[in-house]
């Protein structure tokens, strides 16, 4: 089902998946990454949520605000957590979903974002971030990809990039989390996914990183073979 909410000033769009049973059940938000101006976001993650749905849960593949068919500009994680609490907000209200029984799942971008999320949202039960950003101005001078440093001076250095770097939150996130990283990654480094789970673990909190040997940003068929059942398995565990 296409569907549309109201985001934190903006309107939201995604692709909403429900299993075909009535009864109360869990939920996953899947969040993509960024993606080239006009491309539909929630588009480039559908598939996903519909083998979460094919799995018996509720699942929503959300474009962020950027990315048709949602509305405003990508704020690389400014207002975009604000986004997905709102509309985790929206998808609990359903009869279909046990509102206390929800997670994130997001990919590069949408794992940062998903990641800022939960820290606005002690309700949420879980969050999986693959290849997420998590130290913006370290992302600066670290990445591979000569084209980010210029993203980053435009879009997440006004306003900031602590408010926007889930490593400044790691306190605030009570939900566990679980790190997808390839260890070949250059454009979002590895230590990216390492700072975080050791900010997590230093403040108490539930973290696991796995790292898919050989794997650069974004995975091939076979290394998400590799860490598809990782992340089900988690879900499972946290979503009980």
């Amino acid at each position: 089902h296409t569907v549309t909410m109201p985001g934190a000033g903006v309107d939201l769009g995604g692709v909403l998946y429900l299993p075909d049973t009535a009864a109360a059940r869990t939920a996953v938000v899947v969040l993509h990454g960024w993606q080239p101006a006009g491309v539909n976001g929630a588009g480039v993650v559908e598939a996903r949520a519909a083998a979460f749905a094919a799995g018996g849960r509720v699942a929503l593949a959300l474009s962020m605000r950027g990315w048709p068919p949602s509305g405003g500009t990508d704020d690389c994680g400014l207002r975009q957590p604000d986004d997905v609490v709102a509309a985790i907000a929206w998808l609990r209200g359903l009869a279909a979903v046990d509102g206390d029984r929800v997670a994130v799942v997001g990919f590069s971008q949408g794992g940062q974002v998903a990641l800022l999320a939960a820290s606005r949202d002690p309700r949420l039960r879980g969050v999986v971030a693959y290849f997420p950003v998590t130290d913006v101005a370290r992302w600066k001078t670290t990445t591979a990809n000569a084209d980010i440093p210029g993203y980053i001076t435009a879009t997440c250095e006004p306003g900031g990039t602590a408010p926007r770097s889930p490593v400044t939150r790691a306190a605030e996130i009570v939900a566990p989390v679980l790190l997808v990283h390839g260890d070949a990654d250059l454009r979002v480094p590895t230590e990216q996914s390492r700072l975080l789970q050791e900010a997590l673990i230093a403040a108490g909190r539930r973290a696991q990183l796995a790292l898919i040997a050989g794997a650069q940003h974004g995975f091939t068929a076979s290394e998400e073979a590799v860490a598809r059942p990782l992340v089900d398995a988690f879900l499972d565990d946290v979503l009980r």
